[in-house]
């Protein structure tokens, strides 16, 4: 069977309590007890010396000689004598343990009052005898009662025994009434004492218990909760330790699940990419192979079919070179992490000098390329990155663009942010597969447009590499804007370039 720590506690304090209670129950007892009879001893040796002293006056006045004789000869006035001194009945005995003389002409039998009278077995009486004073107590009726017992001296003399008794219901009512109290007072101290201790004890476990729970609930994949302790001590310490303890394990939790899935991503994604890899470079390297097989196999080839096979070697080499690079730049951009290149560009420079150099491009198509650009922005980034985003984008406007167009350039500086927008007057793009184009290798079903696919891709590797935005915006027949921002302010790590 499994007890709780309040339990154990509690059963552990009351055991004290009830221990500790009768010890020094006891002890108290003890210590009361042996009062009362050093009380008692101290009346007895102060009665036999004050009747001793009284005995020797009375012989000398009396002209009573002190020998056992002339006492039992006087017995019933020195009986009387020591009564009234006493205000007590008196029993006189001889040395010998007979009696000699009862106040109460009881023939020494005592309490004879009571209801029910005890036994008498006279030790006090035999010790006295033995020339010992003694005393007896005797509980009757709720009252106590001491029999005192004594041999009588005079000049050193034994003559006889005294035998009286007193009442010390009063002593012995105070000595019991201090006990009650001390009992009380123990027991009111223990009680206040073990509500403290358990109320305390309920304090300290009912976190525990919540923390045990909640251990519980995180072992089931629960983390929605919160430990709550209004105690500002250790108790409440623990509680909003465990509550930051709960969130970082959460956090680290959905950090591995996101990095689980994008592995999953990523893994599905390089498979695919892998495949299309394949699948675009195989085009050209079989047409190559075609044409080389051709000029290898043919015995005899015209000039003609000579310059057709070579432009054609030369056109898919060129293709082939051209999406080999993009490849690579696309794997530098995904694999780099660091920022050793970095410098304070003049974005309004960059995009300038590559509108320039497009414009010979665009001019084949009789498309303008207006500009946009504002003064004095700047960012922190790699030249060669921000340079090939530009040109990606603006060799798409122009590939895709119409004929005597205009495409328009547009950068400005607004909240901690470059912003960049290129729009084209183009076919544009279909809206369900906007978020295709940012595929590796993905192109619209136009054969007549060259490219590899990659220009895009690697525009938003660009992007996410200096924690930016990219969007487009696009409808059919009437052109493409494509919206980008770049945070003016780079943070590496835990640092800050700007």
């Amino acid at each position: 069977m499994k007890f709780s720590i309040r339990y154990k506690f509690a059963v552990g304090l009351l055991l004290i309590f009830y221990l500790s209670f009768n010890i020094m129950n006891l002890f108290i007892s003890n210590i009361i007890i042996k009062n009362n009879q050093k009380v008692i001893s101290n009346e007895l040796l102060s009665n036999q010396k004050d009747i001793n002293i009284f005995l020797k006056q009375y012989f000398l006045i009396n002209g009573i000689k002190a020998n056992q004789a002339d006492f039992e000869e006087n017995g019933a006035g020195i009986a009387s004598a020591l009564a009234l001194k006493l205000n007590n009945r008196i029993v006189l005995y001889k040395n010998d343990g007979n009696i000699l003389w009862d106040t109460d002409y009881n023939e020494g039998k005592l309490f004879l009052e009571a209801l029910s009278p005890p036994v008498d077995d006279k030790k006090d009486l035999n010790l006295a005898v033995a020339g010992k004073a003694s005393y007896k107590i005797v509980k009757l009726d709720g009252e106590y009662k001491i029999i005192y017992s004594e041999p009588l001296y005079v000049d050193n003399a034994s003559i006889g025994i005294l035998r009286y008794s007193n009442d010390c219901t009063e002593l012995f009512n105070s000595g019991n009434d201090i006990i009650f109290k001390l009992k009380m007072f123990m027991i009111l101290m223990f009680s206040l004492l073990f509500i403290f201790s358990y109320l305390l004890c309920t304090r300290i476990t009912i976190p525990i218990i919540k923390l045990n729970k909640s251990t519980k609930k995180m072992s089931q994949g629960n983390f929605d909760f919160e430990v709550t302790a209004k105690s500002k001590d250790e108790i409440g310490d623990l509680s909003n330790s465990f509550n930051i303890m709960k969130e970082k394990i959460k956090v680290q939790i959905e950090t591995i699940e996101r990095n689980r899935e994008n592995l999953i991503k990523i893994e599905n994604h390089r498979k695919t990419f892998f495949d299309n890899v394949t699948h675009e470079m195989k085009t050209p390297i079989t047409i190559i192979d075609g044409y080389a097989d051709m000029i290898l196999t043919l015995d005899s080839l015209d000039e003609k079919i000579i310059n057709k096979a070579a432009s054609k070697i030369k056109k898919e080499s060129n293709k082939l070179h051209k999406m080999i690079s993009g490849i690579l730049n696309m794997s530098k951009l995904q694999s780099s992490s660091n920022y050793d290149n970095i410098e304070r560009l003049d974005v309004k420079s960059i995009v300038n000098e590559v509108c320039e150099d497009m414009a010979v491009k665009a001019g084949k198509y009789e498309i303008i390329i207006e500009k946009n650009l504002e003064e004095a922005v700047y960012i922190m980034a790699d030249k060669s990155d921000i340079w090939k985003l530009v040109v990606n984008i603006l060799d798409n406007s122009i590939k895709y663009g119409n004929v005597k167009s205009v495409i328009e350039v547009n950068v400005w500086k607004e909240e901690n942010n470059c912003n960049i927008t290129v729009s084209d007057g183009g076919e544009g793009i279909n809206e369900e597969v906007i978020e295709k184009v940012f595929e590796p290798f993905y192109r619209k079903n136009n054969v007549n447009i060259e490219g590899t696919g990659l220009g895009l891709s690697i525009v938003k590797r660009v992007v996410e590499k200096y924690k930016g935005k990219i969007e487009i915006e696009s409808k059919v027949n009437k052109g493409t804007t494509v919206y980008i921002k770049i945070p003016l302010i780079l943070q590496d790590g835990n640092n800050f370039v700007e």
